[in-house]
């Protein structure tokens, strides 16, 4: 295996763990948050200030990182039935098609949502002291994510060292 085969796979590799943990750790704040406030609620009957603006913002966050992390793991939405009944070779012209437009809506997503944290420049959440910027972040970084991981799999498919078949979820079979 080539050195920079070597290094795309460790890379790869570390993505995955990376977006893992992300996302279980995004998903269990808001989970906590959500309950907490839920508790504090309609047990101490005690409103807390953040019970709506906190886990909207953190929900927001882990839909773009969340759209990344199923990228990553061939979970997005797609038509894989129609794509196994098709020739190996039109399979590959067609995954490399997604990819390219995947990378594409990435690259958007990341340009114009850079734009958009940008603007929230040094502006706090009203209800703690955060900034809106953090929480809209997860929209470039995701959007960039996207890109990278369609890029370097379109590598692989043109290499041929990834298969069609790599690239569709599991079947339900």
């Amino acid at each position: 295996m080539a050195p920079l085969e070597k290094l795309i796979l460790h890379l790869d590799n570390a993505l995955k763990r990376a977006l893992d943990a992300l996302v279980i750790t995004m998903a269990g704040v808001l989970l906590v948050l959500l309950n907490y406030a839920v508790f504090a609620r309609f047990v101490l009957n005690s409103s807390v200030s953040w019970g709506e603006e906190l886990p909207a913002q953190i929900l927001a966050a882990l839909t773009f990182i969340g759209a990344a992390y199923l990228t990553r793991t061939n979970e997005h939405l797609g038509f894989d039935s129609v794509a196994r009944s098709l020739s190996p070779l039109m399979q590959r012209v067609i995954m490399g098609a997604n990819l390219l437009l995947m990378a594409w809506l990435g690259g958007l997503l990341a340009w114009y949502g850079g734009k958009v944290a940008l603007s929230f420049g040094t502006r706090l959440l009203i209800s703690v002291d955060l900034p809106m910027a953090l929480f809209r972040a997860a929209m470039p970084l995701g959007g960039a994510l996207i890109v990278l991981i369609c890029l370097v799999r379109l590598a692989g498919l043109v290499t041929g060292r990834i298969t069609p078949d790599d690239l569709l979820p599991e079947s339900d079979d």
